[in-house]
Formats: structure tokens, sequence, C-alpha cells
């Protein structure tokens, strides 16, 4: 079962792996030091330490270990994360670090500020977890992504959004047979708007600061938020 993002980051918060700077999530100095130093141990690894370390923190179903083997940087990251927290297990410290990475990577991609980065596997747990929540879809070299992320930054900026509303963003190309599949997204941008954890309506394209303005007040409406 896949944690909650939301109640994970909170988690996180309180255990020293996160904090707020403007309203956005940020890493401590306490796991940027560490994360420098799990680094430097992996490196130094022989290949029977790695195997032995790869062993403890993938996890078939929700790591499987060739993806974990393939990237060095992610192994050491989910070592930090481990041993910067209290509570985490090993392969739940590796999605917690590929969440970290994910944000990172998209720090200057087409996503919306205050908006979390989520893998495919995330999306069910967070439709579930908000009475209403809207996800956007995005890809690289997407004039029409860009127009979307300054679209949604205008709209959360003039409205006062209820914080219970959760807005994540998700990597398309990343994933794109379980998108067609499960929730027949085929396309960037696309934006789902989602309420009592079923999909309420989308948008495929930009549809505009007044038009996103008027879906949102729609879903808040419908969810009774």
């Amino acid at each position: 079962m896949q944690p909650d993002p939301d109640d994970l980051y909170d988690r996180l918060r309180a255990e020293g792996l996160f904090a707020e700077s403007d309203g956005d999530l940020i890493v401590t100095d306490a796991f940027a030091a560490a994360r420098a130093d799990a680094s430097d141990r992996v490196d130094s690894l022989d290949d029977d330490a790695r195997e032995d370390l790869l062993a403890d923190y993938a996890n078939e179903e929700r790591v499987p270990r060739e993806d974990l083997a393939s990237s060095p940087d992610l192994l050491a990251d989910a070592v930090a994360v481990f041993e910067t927290t209290e509570t985490l297990d090993r392969p739940t410290s590796v999605l917690v670090a590929q969440s970290i990475r994910r944000s990172e990577a998209a720090a200057d991609e087409p996503v919306p500020s205050g908006f979390l980065s989520l893998s495919a596997e995330e999306i069910e747990p967070f439709i579930e977890q908000h009475a209403a929540s809207v996800l956007y879809f995005w890809r690289d070299d997407c004039e029409p992504c860009e127009s979307v992320k300054r679209d949604f930054e205008t709209v959360l900026d003039r409205n006062r959004i209820p914080e219970s509303v959760g807005f994540a963003a998700v990597y398309g190309p990343d994933y794109v047979d379980t998108l067609r599949e499960e929730y027949e997204v085929g396309a960037a941008p696309t934006i789902l708007f989602c309420a009592g954890g079923e999909i309420d309506s989308r948008y495929v394209g930009t549809p505009g600061v007044d038009a996103l303005e008027t879906e949102l007040s729609v879903l808040l409406d419908e969810a009774g938020v």
C-alpha cells in the first residue's frame, strides 16, 4: 500500500527532512549534509557491499532492484532519507528520495509553484485523500505546458483556495502506459479535476485563467469545500 503523500510529508516535516520556505517545501540542512555523506559512502563501496545495500533498500513490489541499481545517486539519497528520519523503512525511504529528486528536476520545468510532484503510483492515494484535487500532466519542450503553469500560478495567487484541496503534477513521459490505461491521459498538458475520490472532469490543452477559475469553483462546490 502506498503511503498518503500529504500525511507522509507532514510526518517528514516533523522529523526534520523538510521545512517550509515561502510556502514551498525544501530539504533541511540536516538532510543536505546527510545526502553528501551518503553519496561519498555509496561511491566508495565495493561490489559486494553495494549488493548488500541494494538488498536492504529494494522491494520488488515498490522499488525493483534493477531500478535502484541503475541509479547510485538515488540509492545514496535513499540512505540519507533513512538516516535523517525516524519512522521510515528503507523501501519507503527510496520512494521519498524519488519524490525529492523529481521535485528538484522539475524546478526549472513547467510545474506550477505549490504543486506536489507525484509518480503514477501516487495518483490514486492522492485523489482518495482529498475531497477535491487537481492533477496536471506535463512533458518537456511543451509551450502549452508552460502556459498552463503560468495560468495556474495566477489562479492560485489571486484566489483563496482551501488547504484541503490538493494540487499535484505528474511528468507524463515516465508513465505513458499507466496514464493511458488507468486515467485516459495521452497528451500534455492534461488537467484532471477530481472530487470524492473520482475524476469529475478533464481539460486537454490550455484552458486559460478564466476557465481554470470557473472549473475550480465548480469543483469546490461539488466537493463541498
